[in-house]
């Protein structure tokens, strides 16, 4: 545990009861499963649709929180993929997503906001980060190359509610969770993560009854990973006690390898046959592992084990996704 996590005290109390609280992005998984968390916080739950309002157009954005009025907005929005889509998509993943946090922010100033929340991300540390990775390790080292378009613009993010509550005292906090996956996870064999990527393999994999199933890379980084639902709990457990200038590590403290990860999945979908790891391709960072201190000092830690979280996700991928 870094001794430095001894510098987190906890807020007064945010009562949320009769607050406006808009989530952005709740259509993906993590915003979902935000407003899932929120409806038991007897709060006014707003959201918007793409195609109610552009994120991107900071003009929409600045008229929609004037006319909607929220006390509390929650940043989930952002476009995220794998490393294929990292690699690929570049100039998306830094444009989008500094686009999205520099408009919400500065209309959440403007327009008198109580309390945001920016969610990043745990690729926003170095490569070669000292494990586990603490919060001061931000900027003490170069990103990993395969996705620092996106890691800068988190840091953008970041940096930004540090900004604001410095100039302005707006009440602005960040929390950065670990690899996440759960019910609403892209499950795009070309552009999700590696949870819904190799579920989804695997399935074709049984279904197709193939004696092998390809996997990029060694096998043997290792990962940590939250289920998404006990990243919304901690972000309301943030909203409600935390108020500082730190951004917030949320994460189990757990991590395994991306073979383990694999012989779960394989074991939860029901596939039997071999694994192949193909050495050709990109492992990325070789750990990511955060450093939960801060995040239990203010009283939250997980509750869903990894092979339990697997399987409901694999429960609701066979519901909802597929064939």
């Amino acid at each position: 545990m870094d001794s430095s996590a001894t510098d987190i005290k906890l807020a007064e109390p945010f009562d949320l009861s009769g607050k406006k609280v808009w989530v952005a992005g709740a259509s993906g998984m993590v915003g979902g499963a935000t407003v899932r968390r929120l409806t038991t916080e007897n709060c006014k739950i707003l959201t918007t649709s793409h195609s109610e309002l552009d994120l991107i157009d900071q003009a929409a954005v600045n008229q929609w929180l004037a006319a909607n009025k929220p006390d509390v907005v929650v940043i989930a929005a952002a476009t995220v993929g794998g490393i294929l889509a990292n690699s690929t998509r570049p100039a998306e993943f830094i444009y989008n997503n500094i686009a999205i946090e520099s408009n919400i922010i500065e209309a959440a100033h403007q327009n008198e906001v109580e309390k945001l929340l920016f969610l990043g991300s745990a690729c926003i540390y170095p490569r070669e980060a000292a494990q586990p990775m603490a919060e001061e390790t931000l900027l003490s080292g170069p990103l990993e190359p395969t996705n620092e378009w996106y890691a800068i613009a988190k840091i953008a993010g970041i940096k930004m509610c540090e900004a604001y509550r410095k100039q302005y005292g707006c009440d602005y906090i960040s929390a950065q969770p670990n690899n996440l996956y759960g019910p609403g996870d892209n499950f795009e064999l070309e552009s999700s993560h590696v949870i819904p990527a190799l579920m989804h393999k695997a399935h074709i994999a049984k279904v197709n009854g193939d004696q092998t199933m390809p996997i990029w890379g060694s096998g043997k980084v290792f990962r940590e990973f939250l289920h998404v639902d006990d990243c919304a709990d901690a972000l309301v457990h943030l909203i409600k006690h935390y108020s500082g200038d730190i951004h917030i590590n949320m994460g189990t403290g757990e991590e395994v390898t991306i073979k383990e990860l694999a012989k779960i999945i394989a074991r939860v979908v029901g596939f039997e046959g071999e694994l192949e790891f193909d050495t050709s391709k990109p492992d990325g960072s070789p750990r990511k592992l955060l450093d939960p201190s801060r995040m239990q000092g203010l009283g939250w830690t997980s509750t869903i084990s990894l092979e339990a979280g697997l399987a409901a996700t694999y429960q609701w991928f066979l519901d909802n996704i597929a064939d």
